[in-house]
């Protein structure tokens, strides 16, 4: 039952992914990437990668679709055209190709690996019981301190190429009851997810892409104008995060003498910590990577 069950499941991600690529209109596309990026998150459940599932679930899926969505509303439509038989056939080939390394690549790859076995030497000395935390916020800080710098640059770039007005449009008054219901649980869940992520799967990423989703609500629904005050106050919390981890990497330089190298007995804290900001930091630029920032002020409203 089980393998028959991951045998619908690999034929469904294979569909819905070539069905979004399949088709010519723009919200079919979007939203068999979307339901794409759902199978996908239940797969990495199913390989044992629970926090990778979470992520994908959140801002592959979630967040991502939605970023889309609102690019395609935004683009003008597009022309209808037929692509050559000689340019599907070479995109074909090269697909096959790319899947075929791939394939063999993971064939000839050694059976056993070796980086588990070294977290679980080492996790006692992280503080934190989760592997994945372990590794991001610890063994590999530096990876988790470039991806947040990467996420500012992006909101720089949209910043440059942004338009004069993006405002989202309001959905109307039933929003009203669905916040209601949708936003004190998405503060709640994301506390949750930032508290657990020290022992099991959640932290920074997810709870602060589920705390992206209550704002985004927020705004969708008319309780949040994007005034030039709250346009900064965004950007400030968006450069928190970053602010913040650089400051931690500083620290620990000197006092401990290696970058990102916690004192003995403390790392928790000093994960925690990082973890905090950092959820707060990732909402606030997921939200305006949505909603776009403006290149001329805002009219108050």
């Amino acid at each position: 039952m089980s393998l028959a069950f991951d045998i619908l499941l690999a034929f469904g991600v294979v569909f819905t992914a070539a069905a979004a690529l399949g088709t010519h209109d723009r919200v079919a596309s979007i939203a068999g990437f979307v339901v794409t990026g759902l199978l996908v998150a239940l797969s990495l459940v199913r390989l044992g990668a629970p926090d990778v599932a979470l992520a994908e679930a959140a801002i592959g899926a979630g967040l991502t679709g939605a970023l889309l969505l609102r690019s395609a509303w935004r683009l003008k439509p597009a022309e209808s055209r037929v692509s050559p038989a000689i340019d599907r056939i070479i995109v074909a080939l090269i697909a096959v190709c790319l899947s075929g390394a791939l394939a063999w690549a993971v064939y000839t790859a050694p059976g056993a690996a070796l980086y588990p076995a070294l977290v679980s030497e080492r996790l006692a000395e992280s503080g934190v019981t989760n592997p994945v935390t372990a590794v991001l916020l610890n063994f590999r800080a530096w990876d988790t301190l470039l991806e947040i710098a990467v996420l500012f640059v992006a909101l720089i770039l949209v910043r440059i190429v942004a338009p004069a007005h993006p405002q989202p449009v309001v959905l109307g008054e039933l929003m009203l009851p669905f916040a209601r219901i949708v936003v004190p649980m998405c503060a709640f869940l994301a506390g949750h997810l930032l508290w657990q992520g020290a022992s099991v799967p959640g932290g920074a990423f997810q709870a602060g892409a589920i705390l992206a989703g209550g704002l985004l609500v927020l705004m969708l629904g008319g309780f949040a104008v994007l005034t030039p005050r709250l346009l900064s106050w965004g950007m400030m919390v968006a450069l928190l995060g970053l602010a913040v981890f650089a400051v931690a990497a500083l620290s620990t330089e000197a006092l401990t003498g290696t970058l990102l190298l916690y004192p003995d007995g403390a790392a928790k804290i000093w994960i925690l910590m990082i973890e905090a900001v950092l959820t707060l930091s990732i909402a606030a630029m997921l939200c305006l990577l949505f909603c776009g920032m403006p290149r001329r002020p805002l009219n108050d409203v």
